[in-house]
């Protein structure tokens, strides 16, 4: 119980309150006492939100104690109530209480007064901190709900931020599929024809999850596709040296394969930023790897970004994929065939994205973001 209370004392009779004072003097209460004995004083004092109890006769000339709580239960319904009376009914009693009244003492047996003020006042205490604690998860659900809405809100524009549709590219059939571990994530992927027959093939996965790393994926991407029509040993070099401060500032990294595809040769160059998840399906079944690779982007250290060529014939099928789908199945780690094996009799690029990312299909959240991007070779008019 606090020190130095401040009690609200409405009584008309001097020597019942001083009585009040001297026994809560006796019982070691310290407190300052504001004695009121009508309706326009004790709604004075009372405005003052100075008090942490008010004690009240029952009867009154002009007033009443009754009305006293009502008035109190309307404007502060947490502030201890305790009746003080010469005499009160059972039935008066009763009412009083389910009216809110915390307590009730006869003046005639004032040894009860310091033990129910004591007890008034921790019960109030108790109410007071549940309703800090229930104000406190109300603004907590709040902020969870406003996050919840930002978040997703973030899901759309990022979303919106990858290709709509697949492109109609000769020769080629391409699909793709990006589903974050939360609502929104650090993978993406990209296409863009660059210039005429040639288009610029993207994934990348920036280290992290959540919104950080899709704050740091949409840098990454627009830098790429600023930069997608150099080669992409040129491009990734100019696009590391755009996001160097970003990358420095975040203490992150970025994982990306960035290739160049000629329709009209089916000749992919391409450049392996520490990625590492990319191959060539045979139209035999032949798994082909994609090298060199070099490190990831915000990694230090000297660097040159080597380029590697491959060509593609009929019924080949490019395949890149993020860690993500590792990190959901882990027996796939570093064997490509797997994978490969996945996409046997397949009809079209759409239906290898699907089953690709089926793999991932589990009970509970995905670990990681994952991310498909697949180009087949359909061996169509150059």
């Amino acid at each position: 119980m606090k020190t130095n209370l401040h009690i609200l004392h409405l009584e008309d009779d001097l020597l019942d309150a001083e009585l009040v004072r001297a026994t809560l003097a006796g019982e070691g209460i310290d407190c300052e006492i504001a004695l009121v004995d009508s309706r326009e004083g004790f709604v004075e004092e009372l405005e003052t939100g100075a008090f942490d109890l008010v004690l009240s006769d029952f009867a009154l000339p002009d007033f009443d104690g009754m009305g006293a709580l009502s008035i109190v239960r309307k404007h502060y319904p947490l502030l201890p109530f305790v009746f003080v009376s010469g005499r009160l009914g059972e039935e008066a009693a009763i009412e009083s209480l389910k009216s809110g009244a915390t307590d009730y003492v006869l003046k005639g047996r004032l040894s009860r007064l310091a033990p129910a003020v004591r007890r008034a006042l921790g019960e109030a205490e108790e109410r007071a901190e549940l309703k800090r604690a229930e104000e406190a998860l109300r603004e907590s659900e709040l902020r969870n709900y406003q996050l919840e809405v930002e978040l997703r809100y973030a899901a759309e524009i990022q979303a919106k931020l990858l290709p709509h549709g697949y492109p109609a590219i000769p020769g080629f059939d391409i699909a793709a599929s990006c589903l974050p571990a939360r609502q929104v994530g650090g993978d993406f992927f990209d296409w863009l024809e660059v210039c005429p027959g040639v288009w610029a093939l993207a994934l990348g996965d920036v280290m992290g999850k959540g919104m950080a790393a899709a704050m740091l994926m949409a840098t990454v991407r627009a830098s790429i596709r600023a930069l997608g029509h150099n080669r992409p040993s040129v491009a990734i070099k100019l696009a590391e040296a755009a996001l160097q401060s970003d990358l420095d500032i975040s203490e992150s990294f970025v994982t990306l394969f960035l290739g160049q595809l000629n329709t009209g040769n089916r000749c992919l160059t391409y450049v392996d930023c520490g990625h590492g998840y990319a191959f060539v399906r045979r139209a035999s079944g032949a798994v082909k790897g994609l090298t060199p690779r070099g490190l990831p982007l915000g990694i230090p250290g000297r660097k040159s970004y080597r380029e590697g060529k491959i060509t593609m014939e009929a019924g080949d099928t490019l395949v890149l994929y993020s860690d993500g789908v590792v990190d959901a199945r882990p027996e796939l780690r570093l064997d490509n065939r797997l994978l490969s094996r996945q996409l046997a009799g397949a009809a079209n690029a759409r239906e290898m994205v699907e089953r690709l990312v089926g793999l991932t299909e589990q009970q509970g959240p995905r670990p990681d973001d994952v991310t498909v991007l697949v180009a087949h070779c359909s061996g169509g008019k150059q």
